[in-house]
């Protein structure tokens, strides 16, 4: 079914990789959906709305009124519904609640959408849900509620716990009532609360993230979730930057070296690290939605710029909500984009898999997704570029083949990632020649 609604071309790229657009997306959607045949996936719901903008977001959409997030999530249940029974069968290892901010649902609206999935999805025994939460207005109600009806994982932005860098940044909530908010869920015992932190920050020094640290290894969380910031140009906080109303963000040197103290702060708890940038405090916390996702399995989308993924293609769902309520009240997948992938994708998820997880490259295991005429290429010329990122101070050369990310290269995870991800799709474009 096509939707004239959804008649704009997409643009390329899609979820972090390069993809061509293709002009029917819901017909692409329906012959990838057709041609699925099972494994390791998960599934993605989007919350659109905030009650205040962070001032280095770009996902900001807007608040909404009581009655504007309740329409919204009697859409997103028909949506969920519809589709549960033209999906196959095969198990969902983990679902994420992302935003937005999904803790602003009401008690109800959470055991709507989680009843829905509990008895309509093929939910593996072992599934992980996650609610991304907001620590403003996460009342005890609320919690029950999630808990009650499957939530085994919230994922708290805390991004700092200095209040005046908070405040900074457009964070409602102080230090106290951060604290107070994780000393709630984690008392209850029911569930992975894993928090994220942000180093870069304008002003930030080490002695502050140093605090932090320190903070949050005492706080009784499970996992903890490490990101630099990243100043968007078209946020809000990088016309600040430029007004001179905040801090400067410190320099790179200071930034590899809250990276470096982080580091070594952790390891020196004995933590168990799970990424490049996640760590599990105790068992419960797994990480699973980003874990599998790193490997660039199927990801199902529902809601309103939910983001997915099957077989060789990429999804968007629309942004406009008029579209997105006529395509569910129709019954139609409301995707707005679709986007073929290049056709080194199984070797690029291979390899973005291994870098993610293991933080190491198996030059022989990345190859081996690739087609029998081409392994001996990739393989040769990841050799190369590992031998020559071994040379820069980034990888390591470990037994059998393999090599692992030095601290620097942890650090400088993306330029790494991108420069093998580029000089393994020169093999594709050589053998067209």
């Amino acid at each position: 079914m096509n939707n004239p609604a959804l008649s704009r071309k997409p643009s390329r790229g899609l979820m972090g990789f390069p993809s061509e657009p293709q002009e029917h997306p819901q017909t692409v959607w329906a012959e990838a959906l057709a041609d699925d045949d099972g494994g390791r996936r998960t599934l993605y719901l989007h919350i659109p709305f905030c009650r205040s903008r962070c001032s280095f977001c770009l996902f900001y959409s807007g608040s909404a009124t009581d009655s504007e997030r309740a329409g919204y999530v009697r859409l997103l249940a028909k949506e969920l519904n519809d589709w549960s029974e033209r999906l196959p069968p095969s198990p969902i290892n983990a679902v994420y609640f992302g935003g937005g901010t999904p803790s602003d649902l009401a008690p109800q609206e959470m055991e709507l959408l989680l009843g829905i999935l509990r008895s309509r999805y093929p939910l593996a025994n072992d599934c992980e849900i996650t609610l991304e939460s907001r620590l403003n207005g996460l009342t005890d109600r609320k919690i029950d509620a999630a808990i009650a009806n499957g939530v085994n994982r919230f994922s708290l932005g805390v991004q700092t716990f200095d209040t005046e860098l908070r405040r900074r940044l457009g964070r409602v909530s102080d230090r106290e009532t951060v604290l107070e908010t994780l000393g709630r869920l984690t008392a209850r015992n029911q569930a992975s609360v894993a928090v994220d932190l942000l180093y870069g920050l304008p002003g930030q020094t080490p002695e502050l993230l140093l605090a932090d640290l320190e903070t949050l290894l005492n706080s009784g969380v499970s996992g903890l979730s490490f990101y630099r910031l990243n100043v968007r140009p078209t946020s809000e906080l990088a016309g600040q930057l430029a007004a001179g109303t905040m801090p400067p963000v410190p320099p790179e040197e200071t930034i590899y070296r809250l990276y470096e103290q982080a580091e070594e702060r952790l390891e020196a708890a004995g933590v168990k690290r799970l990424s490049f940038k996640h760590f599990s405090f105790d068992p419960r916390e797994r990480n699973l939605f980003n874990e599998i996702s790193a490997w660039k399995v199927p990801c199902l989308p529902f809601g309103l710029k939910a983001r997915g993924r099957l077989g060789a293609y990429q999804f968007r769902q629309t942004v406009d909500m008029a579209v997105y309520r006529s395509c569910v009240e129709t019954g139609a997948k409301p995707v707005e984009r679709a986007g073929k992938l290049p056709p080194d994708y199984p070797v690029a998820f291979r390899l973005t898999g291994q870098l993610n997880s293991r933080m190491t490259a198996d030059p022989a295991f990345i190859a081996a997704a690739a087609p029998p005429e081409l392994r001996e290429t990739v393989r040769r010329v990841l050799c190369e570029q590992l031998s020559e990122l071994e040379r820069e101070g980034l990888a390591a050369a470990t037994a059998y083949g393999g090599w692992k990310l030095t601290r620097m290269g942890r650090f400088r995870f993306y330029p790494v990632a991108t420069r093998l991800l580029e000089e393994i799709a020169k093999c594709w474009e050589m053998e067209s020649k």
